[in-house]
């Protein structure tokens, strides 16, 4: 880990494989068969999830400031399937509401979230859960709950609703420091991503990599300011300049 200090007014904090130990390669199918049998009325399983990937791409790659993620990703998703969103929301409501909570068997606390979280807030930062966007707040807010986390901890949760990017456009990141009025260069981004979350460092932030567990989706060694466990995140954040 660099031993630079720098005075931060802003924490950044990835969900999924940095404050929640989540089986990610076990999660992600058992969410999509999940989500697909909610619609098997309508729509064969396999149609259903080329349909789901082509409209979650669509709000990744957008770049429209007027379009929040929700907007983006519903007009894909009613247009593929031939449905209104009238039609489609009743049924999303329903599987939040009864059947991704039975998901929270592939997700676990980890140890040294609660760490982090106090310790950010000894200092008096702003905090966010940065969890990229491309899900309802329902299906983050449940997530962070199988992390023994709330949402009343945080002063910002990025959610589909609320958010017009997502990771890895440094776009997300610029919006997120707006929303919390916080220059960029005193922020510091935290995530396990070496791609979403170190993206950060395009729009200006700071990063730390989180290696617990890493995901390293780039033949390039990545790069960060800091890197460590989230104990080590915990302590770096201690140390810091008040």
């Amino acid at each position: 880990m660099i031993s630079k200090k720098k005075q931060y007014k802003a924490l950044l904090l990835d969900l999924d494989g940095t404050l929640l130990d989540l089986d990610i390669e076990k999660f992600i199918p058992a969410y999509i068969e999940a989500l697909s049998a909610k619609f098997n009325g309508f729509v064969n399983r396999d149609r259903f999830v080329q349909y789901l990937f082509r409209a979650t791409n669509k709000v990744i790659q957008n770049n429209d400031p007027l379009k929040k993620n929700e907007t983006v990703f519903y007009e894909e998703f009613c247009r593929l399937l031939g449905l209104s969103y009238k039609q489609i929301k009743p049924l999303e409501i329903e599987f939040y509401r009864d059947d991704f909570p039975y998901l929270s068997c592939w997700g676990r606390e980890h140890p040294c979230a609660r760490l982090v979280i106090e310790a950010a807030r000894r200092k008096n930062l702003t905090l966010v859960l940065a969890t990229n966007p491309i899900f309802p707040a329902a299906a983050i807010l449940q997530r962070l709950s199988w992390g023994g986390l709330s949402e009343e901890l945080f002063d910002l949760i990025t959610t589909m609703e609320n958010m017009h990017f997502c990771k890895p456009n440094p776009a997300y990141y610029l919006e997120i420091t707006n929303i919390i009025n916080c220059l960029p260069e005193n922020c510091l981004m935290a995530g396990n991503d070496t791609i979403e979350d170190l993206s950060a460092a395009e729009a200006g932030l700071d990063t730390f990599l989180v290696e617990d567990f890493i995901l390293h989706r780039s033949k390039e060694e990545p790069f960060s300011n800091y890197r460590g466990s989230l104990k080590d995140l915990a302590f770096f954040i201690d140390s810091l300049k008040d």
